[in-house]
C-alpha cells in the first residue's frame, strides 16, 4: 500500500457505509495510515456523531438506509461548516459529481473500493483541505494585519480612535458606533468618537462607573450582547432606552489588565443578532487599537523626558538630571523653601571692554567664561540657575541635596578663578584690554524658595531670596580675583579653607550688617587670582 502519510499530520476522519465489508476495509486502509477513522452505518447516526465530535473530513456512501449520502453530509455541514467530504459512489454519472460538488464534496470515489486509491483521494484531498484552511486563515489574517499597521503608524489617540471606529464599522457592519474612554478628571466615561450620533448628543453623554450599561462593562471588566429577541432574559433589559435598537454590544477596552474604556455597537436591523463571533471580531480589533494606544502613550512620555532632560541639563550636571529624571516628583511642579547655598561671579570692568570690542568678540569670550563655569558647578554637583549679562548665579545643595554644599560651592569658585586666569591670558593675547578685567565672586548660604516662577507663558525655574540678594552683593564689592562669603558659609566649612575675616558691612538694599569672610588665595602674577 503506498504511503503518503508524509505529506500530511494525523486528522479525524467518519467513514458512513451500509456495506460491511466496505466500511471494514476503508477504516483498515486509513488507520494503516496513520489517521483515526470512527464509523457509522447510518447518515442519521453520521449526524448525530457530528454534533458531539469534530471531524476534519467525512467519506460517505451515496446509498445509505434514510437519508442518502449527500443529505448526509449537507446536514453535517449545519453542525460543522468547515468539513470536508469524499462521495463514495457505483459508477458515476455528470448529474450525481455535479450535484455532490455542488453540495460542497471535495472529490468522488467509485465503488467497489481499491484500498490504495482511497488512501490517495483522501491525502490529496486533505492537503487540499489544509491549503484551504491556511488560504481562509491568511484572507482574514491579511486585513487585520493592515489594519495592526494602519493603527500602529497613528500619531495620536484622536487617530487611533477614528481608527477603531473604521474598522469596526468595516468588519462587523453597524450603523451606530460610540466609544467612551474614563476621563481622569471628572471620574467618568466620556465619548471621545462616534458615527451615527451627532455630536452635540455625544458631547451630553457623561456616565459613572457602574451606570448603566457601558458603566457596568468598565466596571467589571465584561463585554455585554443584548438582542431583541432574547434581551428581556438579560438583567440590562430595563437599561435600554431605545426602542429601535436590535442589537447592541458593550465590550471594554483593556490595557495591562485595567480597563480604560468601552465601546457600544448598536443595531436597528430586526434581522440581525449578535454572537459570540462578534465579541471575537471586537476582541481582536480593540486589542490592536490599545496597543496603538500604548504606544502612542509611550511615545509621548519619551518626547516629555526628552524635553525634561534637556531643559534640566541646561541647569545641572547630566548626572544630576538623571538623578532628578528617576524621581516621582513633577519636576513642573517642584517649588519649596529650602537651605541653599548661593554662588555669584561677576567679571570686573567688562563695561570697559564692551566699549573698545566689537560684539561678536565679546559673546565669543562670554560663552567660553560661561562654558567654564557651567562645567565646574556641574562637576560639584551644583545648580545653574542662570546668566545676566557679564554675571553668572549657581546654587548648591537642591534640587539635589549635597551633605557638604558651601564646601562644594567654596570649592567650585577656586576652580572658577583659576580657569578664569587662564582664559584672561589666552584672550591677553589678542586685546590688552583684557588684562583689566578680573572675577569677582559672592556667597552667602540661607533657607530661600527654589522653584518654577513666571507666568503660564513662561516659567523660570530660579532661587529667590535675601541671601541671593546679598551673594550679588558681595560679588559686585569683591576685588578681581577675591571670593568673599557670608558667616554662614563660613561657619559651614569650618577649617577647611583659609579664611580672613572682614569688617562687617551693611550691603546696598540691606539694612543689617553682614558678617563677612575672603578666601585667602595665593598670589599670582600681582592678582588676587
Amino acid at each position: 500500500m503506498n504511503d503518503t502519510t508524509h505529506d500530511i499530520s494525523a486528522r479525524k476522519i467518519v467513514v458512513v457505509d451500509a456495506e460491511r465489508l466496505s466500511l471494514d476495509m476503508s477504516r483498515a486502509a486509513l488507520e494503516q495510515s496513520g489517521h483515526h477513522v470512527t464509523c457509522a452505518y447510518t447518515g442519521e447516526e453520521a449526524v448525530e456523531l457530528a454534533a458531539t465530535m469534530h471531524f476534519e473530513l467525512a467519506v460517505i456512501s451515496v446509498v445509505l438506509p434514510g437519508i442518502n449520502g449527500i443529505e448526509t453530509f449537507v446536514s453535517m455541514r449545519m453542525k460543522a461548516p468547515s468539513l470536508a467530504g469524499i462521495l463514495l459512489s457505483t459508477p458515476t454519472d455528470s448529474t450525481l459529481i455535479v450535484e455532490a460538488m455542488n453540495q460542497g464534496f471535495d472529490g468522488v470515489i467509485e465503488k467497489p473500493l481499491n484500498p490504495d486509491n482511497l488512501v490517495k483521494v483522501v491525502n490529496e484531498t486533505l492537503v487540499f483541505v489544509r491549503s484551504r484552511e491556511e488560504n481562509t486563515r491568511l484572507k482574514t489574517l491579511a486585513p487585520l494585519y493592515r489594519l495592526g499597521e494602519k493603527f500602529l503608524s497613528a500619531t495620536s489617540a484622536e487617530q487611533i480612535y477614528n481608527a477603531l471606529l473604521e474598522a469596526v464599522s468595516r468588519e462587523i457592519h453597524v450603523p451606530s458606533i460610540s466609544l467612551m474612554m474614563f476621563d481622569e478628571a471628572s471620574g467618568r466615561l466620556k465619548i471621545v468618537a462616534s458615527r451615527g450620533m451627532s455630536k452635540e448628543l455625544a458631547e451630553t453623554i457623561s456616565i459613572k462607573p457602574g451606570e448603566q450599561i457601558a458603566g457596568w462593562v468598565y466596571e467589571k471588566g465584561k463585554p455585554v450582547i443584548l438582542n431583541k429577541l432574547t434581551q428581556h432574559y438579560s438583567p440590562f433589559s430595563r437599561l435600554l432606552t431605545r426602542d429601535a435598537i436590535a442589537a447592541s454590544i458593550s465590550f471594554p477596552l483593556v490595557s495591562r489588565d485595567r480597563v480604560i474604556g468601552v465601546i457600544n455597537i448598536s443595531q436597528m436591523d430586526s434581522n440581525i443578532e449578535y454572537s459570540q463571533s462578534d465579541i471575537e471580531m471586537l476582541s481582536v480589533i480593540t486589542g490592536q487599537a490599545v496597543m496603538a494606544l500604548e504606544n502612542v502613550a509611550s511615545m509621548a512620555e519619551r518626547e516629555n523626558a526628552i524635553r525634561v532632560r534637556a531643559m534640566l541639563e541646561q541647569y545641572v550636571a547630566p548626572e544630576v538630571a538623571e538623578l532628578l529624571m528617576a524621581s516621582k516628583h513633577n519636576l513642573m511642579d517642584v517649588g519649596g523653601v529650602q537651605e541653599i547655598t548661593v554662588l555669584f561671579a561677576d567679571i570686573r570692568n567688562f563695561t570697559h571692554l564692551v566699549q573698545h570690542l566689537p560684539p561678536e568678540k565679546l559673546r565669543i569670550f562670554l560663552n567660553a567664561f560661561f562654558d567654564i563655569f557651567s562645567n565646574v558647578v556641574f562637576s560639584w554637583k551644583g545648580t545653574l540657575d542662570k546668566f545676566m549679562g557679564d554675571a553668572v548665579l549657581a546654587i548648591f545643595g537642591a534640587p539635589i541635596t549635597l551633605e557638604k554644599a558651601s564646601y562644594a560651592g567654596v570649592s567650585a569658585a577656586c576652580q572658577i578663578l583659576h580657569e578664569f586666569e587662564i582664559l584672561q591670558k589666552r584672550w591677553m593675547l589678542t586685546s590688552v584690554l583684557f588684562q583689566d578685567i578680573g572675577l569677582g565672586i559672592g556667597m552667602s548660604k540661607g533657607e530661600m524658595f527654589l522653584g518654577n516662577v513666571g507666568s503660564s507663558r513662561r516659567l523660570d525655574y530660579t532661587v529667590i531670596g535675601t541671601d541671593v540678594n546679598i551673594a550679588q552683593r558681595l560679588a559686585a564689592d569683591a576685588k578681581s580675583g577675591q571670593i568673599l562669603v557670608t558667616g554662614t558659609v563660613h561657619a559651614d566649612i569650618g577649617e577647611d579653607f583659609p579664611f580672613r575675616k572682614e569688617k562687617a558691612r551693611v550691603l546696598r538694599g540691606l539694612e543689617k550688617e553682614v558678617e563677612l569672610y575672603s578666601l585667602a588665595l595665593p598670589e599670582r602674577n600681582g592678582q588676587g587670582l
